[in-house]
């Protein structure tokens, strides 16, 4: 049976939950395990709550005419590279995702213990690969970016552990008219699992930096984000990727953003309510009231008073003085309490 909520680590994901913020290498680290283990830590330092590394054997990924097969063999990091890499992660207090391609990388992941792990949308329909990665026992996040309905569905039906979903194009970078966040609200109500966001919006514009923000407040229980050491070095997958310092500064418009849904009503607020006394306006009188008189309309006013004073009754309180007798002579200005009043 699905459920709403998942533990990944130590840490709780799903409905109640804060959002997961997952920084996603991809093929950022260029082939270089000392840049992998830069990123581990700048991950750590943005804040981020996991990791994320694709694992991949390019001959088992893609023929050998493939007009990509060069790039792949290129960045293909080496098994005992990739164990250096997963110790450090473990070690960082992040928690670790993989993305894996094929059968050995799967196991690798496995054998080193990583936290959760993700589908690819381009093996959403290999039954075959999503039971391997099924039996592994670790939570999954399946990518639904051009997934049919049908095979979104079968996917989720070959698998018994928790799983989440996780809605974004693969495009690179995404149009934002594609991004079509309140997509994750319909996949929560139709699938009832957490469901997260997959930003690959262009890191180099203003909106990267609040899309996650806009996710979380529309119900994203995760937002993956890439980034690399130095966007402008235009590395591989740049073009969605985020600097370190960009990265912080979007955790923190998400944190930020969480704060602003919380609470309760604005009257709660310890801040609305000093706002308020200091400048919500009282019943004063507007001219000397006599003893003995009956206090009417006209002897009223409705000012902002000295907020060190008792601020009296408030405007909407009237009807509670007009027509009674002043016990005293009432100054102009003077803050109209009822012990005045007969």
């Amino acid at each position: 049976m699905k459920s709403r909520t998942m533990t990944i680590g130590s840490r709780q994901l799903g409905e109640s939950q804060p959002c997961f913020v997952l920084a996603e290498v991809a093929s950022a680290h260029q082939g270089s395990e000392d840049r992998a283990l830069r990123m581990i830590e700048a991950a750590f330092q943005m804040q981020a709550d996991g990791i994320k590394f694709q694992l991949f054997r390019a001959e088992q990924l893609v023929v050998r005419r493939h007009p990509k097969r060069r790039d792949f063999e290129q960045i293909e990091l080496s098994e005992r590279s990739w164990r250096r890499i997963l110790k450090q992660a473990r070690a960082s207090g992040l928690m670790l995702f993989i993305e894996a391609f094929d059968r050995p990388s799967l196991e690798l992941a496995v054998e080193e213990s990583v936290d959760a792990l993700k589908i690819h949308t381009t093996d959403m329909e290999n039954p075959d690969f999503i039971r391997a990665v099924g039996a592994a026992g670790r939570p999954i996040f399946f990518a639904t970016g051009g997934v049919p309905e049908e095979a979104l569905r079968e996917a989720l039906n070959l698998v018994t552990g928790p799983v989440g979903l996780l809605h974004g194009h693969q495009t690179f970078p995404t149009p934002v008219e594609e991004t079509r966040l309140n997509e994750i609200g319909a996949l929560k109500a139709r699938f009832q699992v957490p469901v997260g966001f997959l930003d690959h919006t262009d890191g180099g514009t203003t909106f990267a930096l609040v899309a996650p923000a806009l996710a979380a407040a529309l119900g994203a229980d995760l937002v993956e984000k890439h980034f690399t050491l130095d966007r402008s070095e235009k590395g591989y997958d740049y073009h969605s990727s985020l600097n370190p310092e960009d990265f912080h500064r979007m955790v923190e418009v998400l944190r930020q953003a969480e704060q602003a849904l919380s609470g309760g009503a604005v009257s709660s607020s310890e801040g609305a309510r000093r706002y308020h006394r200091q400048m919500a306006r009282s019943i004063i009188a507007a001219g000397l009231i006599a003893r003995g008189d009956a206090v009417t309309a006209e002897h009223l006013a409705f000012k902002r008073v000295d907020p060190s004073q008792d601020p009296g009754l408030p405007p909407r309180a009237k009807d509670r003085i007009i027509g009674r007798r002043a016990v005293r002579p009432i100054q102009a200005d003077e803050i109209i309490r009822e012990d005045m009043l007969e």
